[in-house]
């Protein structure tokens, strides 16, 4: 096969992306006929069909996805090559994307972040949060170099840099009959307390249906949310207990407004927070320098 022109990749890219020539002309602010010429000469490159008409568009055939493919690889090498020539220059410029968890953000933050852009100003940071799904899936489609989730899925595109067990223990307001407990407390007895959970598909979540799963039993909330502040709020005012980790709560732990107490099932102790990248993503040296940081400074991996 020829070399790809990348004129046509630039064409084949829009429609892929708008489902449609129209749209694509449109946005490539050009005539659709312009567009569809360029298709069919690249069709005649790779000697495959790239689209199939459908009801409501064009939809990629496996040509198509694997140029797709294609492209993601070439552009991630071509960032590798401008990383390195970026670390010529002492990581002067460059970008590192991260995408975590909810609960990890004020440790990250304050332990690694923070520090790392006083000393490196010009590296630019962009931090989204998601749930574990999510962070999975941004870190396999290169929209972030890093990610950090608490009990997320495997998957075989993704290299685990760093993991460490971090339980689930039950948060309860300092003043509730459980606060003081010693013992482990039994999962039938924490459930009989007014519940709140976290909603699919993050990791405390992911937890909850495994155990309801195997040990054939149903929790019932009395509050979901997809938000670790609302948890955290709705135990503190008193109305109940929730399924909470230490990483998510420690300066409300520290401060003596809420207790964790740990829950005896062996399950709720297995789960692990998780820093992870895309195998065989070539990474720049801020990237590698702010997984060198988190490794060695965020408490939740370095062991603290």
């Amino acid at each position: 096969m020829q070399e790809i022109n990348q004129t046509r990749l630039r064409y084949f890219e829009a429609v892929l992306e708008c489902g449609s020539v129209r749209s694509a002309a449109d946005k490539l602010n050009t005539a659709p006929s312009v567009v569809s010429r360029q298709i069919k000469l690249l069709e005649q490159d790779v000697g495959l069909p790239l689209f199939e008409r459908r009801a409501r568009g064009l939809a990629p055939t496996d040509a198509a996805t694997m140029i797709e493919d294609f492209l993601r690889h070439y552009r991630a090498q071509h960032e590798h090559l401008a990383n390195r020539l970026q670390a010529l220059r002492g990581m002067q410029r460059g970008h590192v994307d991260l995408v975590i968890s909810e609960g990890m953000i004020e440790t990250l933050m304050q332990s690694v972040i923070g520090p790392f852009c006083t000393e490196f100003p010009n590296i630019k940071i962009g931090i989204q949060v998601g749930s574990v799904n999510e962070v999975v899936e941004a870190v396999r489609t290169d929209r972030a170099h890093i990610g950090i989730a608490y009990n997320p899925p495997t998957h075989p595109e993704i290299r685990c840099r760093a993991r460490r067990p971090q339980a689930v223990e039950l948060l309860v307001a300092r003043d509730h009959p459980l606060a003081r407990r010693e013992r482990p407390v039994p999962l039938a007895e924490a459930a009989a307390y007014p519940l709140a959970l976290m909603t699919a598909p993050y990791g405390l979540r992911r937890i909850v249906d495994l155990l309801e799963f195997t040990e054939k039993m149903h929790l019932s909330p009395a509050l979901t949310t997809n938000s670790l502040a609302v948890l955290k709020q709705y135990v503190m005012s008193g109305a109940g207990v929730a399924l909470m980790t230490h990483i998510g709560v420690t300066h409300e732990v520290e401060d003596g407004d809420l207790v964790l107490v740990p829950l005896d099932h062996r399950a709720l102790r297995e789960p692990e927070c998780r820093l992870m990248v895309r195998l065989g993503r070539p990474l720049s040296t801020a990237v590698n320098e702010v997984l060198r940081r988190i490794e060695s400074r965020m408490p939740v991996f370095a062991g603290r």
